[in-house]
């Protein structure tokens, strides 16, 4: 693949002071990432040039005015300088406001990048919630802050390690909240993404599972009626829509095999702790999230900023490998 048939995909690198910095170095001056796409890196320059004091990589920081200035040497990391971060203001492994900002603001950016069709795709870095909040910003999570700055009404996080894809109808909402959350439409909303997202993929004819709620799926309204009056319609209008979904299953018995086969392209769980475990237990270090329901290309990784262990220089940045991969074959690269 020639450098001009590379695609830009812009990286966050997530909170400046957790370990979004240094995974984002170890990857973008990875071998396996720049044969599939260019990396840029949209952020302060400051803290990536800091970044590089826990990190046994090596490379040159290439300061960007405009995305045509890109530099396609292995040993370069171009990045797009935000100018929004001090890193002498801010203390590495704790939240703050000024980072909870920096968050946003680069995040920001990047949509409207991808939106003029500048970058191809956003790879989101490890946020912090409550940093993004100590800034005066409600944030619940990268999906709903996608959602808002392309103004779709749903944005959903698919987990992907490698052929197993899980994507939850809700996601950061306390659990008792879930039931009342729950419609015939968001599930059906949920459904619709992953089966565009699996098509993306190139997966023509994508099959999708969908879980219920309640144990045992409720057994006949026994411990629970959500089966019957959200999920199972929204199944069937699904079905009637030409998408192969099947279900509702019980969950519990769903994944039992998952380790040895995928029968499925796509699972559809109805709350976090659902998808996520299931995922997470298979395949920790390698998951990563596509954001579907938007119409740009968001990838993110699938852990969160580590603060406990932020400037050591040990953090894993498999995951943030993946998400660059995931967003670079979205993209149609």
């Amino acid at each position: 693949m020639s450098q001009r048939e590379k695609a830009l995909i812009g990286v966050i690198m997530g909170d400046p002071a957790g370990i979004g910095p240094e995974i984002t170095i170890q990857s973008v001056l990875s071998p396996e990432i720049l044969a599939c796409c260019q990396p840029v890196v949209i952020g302060d320059s400051r803290v990536l040039s800091k970044a590089f004091q826990s990190c046994s990589a090596e490379g040159k920081i290439h300061i960007l005015q405009k995305l045509s200035q890109v530099h396609p040497n292995s040993d370069t990391i171009n990045i797009l300088d935000t100018k929004n971060v001090d890193p002498k203001q801010m203390t590495i492994g704790k939240p703050s406001a000024l980072g909870g900002r920096a968050v946003f603001e680069d995040i920001d950016l990047a949509v409207r990048l991808a939106n003029s069709k500048e970058i191809r795709g956003i790879v989101a870095g490890p946020h912090n919630k409550y940093s993004v909040n100590l800034a005066g910003i409600h944030f619940a999570g990268y999906p709903p802050l996608f959602a808002k700055l392309t103004g779709s009404p749903h944005a959903f996080n698919m987990l992907v390690a490698g052929s197993f894809r899980i994507v939850g109808a809700t996601l950061h909402i306390p659990l008792k909240e879930v039931s009342q959350t729950l419609t015939t439409d968001l599930v059906f909303a949920t459904i619709e993404a992953a089966y565009q997202a699996l098509r993306r993929l190139n997966i023509p004819q994508p099959r999708i599972a969908v879980t219920g709620l309640n144990p045992h799926c409720g057994e006949e309204g026994l411990f629970g009626t959500e089966e019957e009056t959200a999920i199972g319609p929204a199944i069937a209008r699904a079905r009637d829509k030409g998408i192969d979904a099947a279900g509702p299953f019980p969950a519990d018995s769903l994944f039992s095999h998952i380790q040895e086969k995928q029968d499925y392209d796509a699972y559809v769980a109805m709350y976090h702790d659902q998808s996520h475990i299931a995922i997470k237990t298979v395949s920790f270090e390698r998951v990563a999230g596509l954001i579907i329901g938007i119409p740009l290309v968001a990838t993110t990784v699938g852990h969160g900023s580590a603060f406990e262990i932020a400037g050591s220089g040990t953090a894993d940045p498999t995951s943030m490998k993946e998400a660059i991969l995931l967003a670079a074959k979205s993209s149609g690269t």
